[in-house]
């Protein structure tokens, strides 16, 4: 009887984690569907695509895979951010899908962190200093820069650092450097940029499109 008892026990749990496992990615999917129809109203299915080599989530945001596991779909950080500089992933990231993140060239990060203080589901977890936030870092491109290659004067991303002459000082013409223990990957100088196209100054966020 003792060994039936164990084989019961053994083959209960795994039923209950297979349960577990299929509910959560049932709520995932359901998520993910209700997030497509929502884009849909709102006409958001165009445009909204990760960059596939640095994807910079919200303030807050858990290491990628577990916000991918975490992230509800919900949109509610979204809703709460009063900038509008959180998207939701579009069909062209399938396994993002409907999942927030920023697009720093458009519109930067404004650290308000309303974002973080309404996440149900703990993929982007409480920051309540603008200072504690790490999204990323900004690198600048001296070759395209132009105050870095001689062809201008400039300064933008300087004048819009929150943190300015600590996270980004400025040299001869105004050629900016990023000091990594100061630069909180918000974006605000990516945005900022006088460049169209690719920007010379970006985040990197160490984060890929899967």
């Amino acid at each position: 009887m003792e060994g039936v008892s164990l084989v019961s026990s053994i083959d209960r749990r795994t039923f209950l984690t297979t349960l577990k496992k299929t509910a959560t990615a049932g709520a995932v999917t359901c998520g993910g569907l209700g997030v497509l129809a929502y884009m849909q109203r709102n006409r958001l299915l165009d445009g909204a695509t990760l960059d596939e080599t640095s994807v910079l989530r919200p303030p807050g945001a858990i290491d990628e895979e577990r916000f991918l596991s975490l992230c509800m779909r919900c949109t509610r950080c979204m809703d709460a951010c009063p900038s509008g500089s959180i998207q939701l992933a579009g069909p062209d990231n399938r396994a993002e899908l409907g999942t927030p993140f920023v697009a720093a060239s458009d519109v930067g990060c404004t650290l308000c962190l309303e974002c973080t203080l309404t996440c149900p589901s703990g993929a982007l977890e409480a920051v309540h200093e603008k200072e504690d936030v790490r999204m990323g870092l900004a690198v600048v491109d001296e070759r395209t820069c132009v105050s870095h290659n001689g062809s201008g004067v400039c300064g933008a991303c300087h004048t819009a650092c929150p943190f300015r002459n600590e996270a980004i000082t400025q040299g001869m013409r105004n050629a900016p450097t990023v000091h990594e223990d100061y630069c909180v990957g918000c974006g605000l100088c990516e945005e900022a940029c006088i460049l169209k196209g690719v920007k010379a100054i970006r985040v990197e966020s160490g984060r890929a499109a899967v």
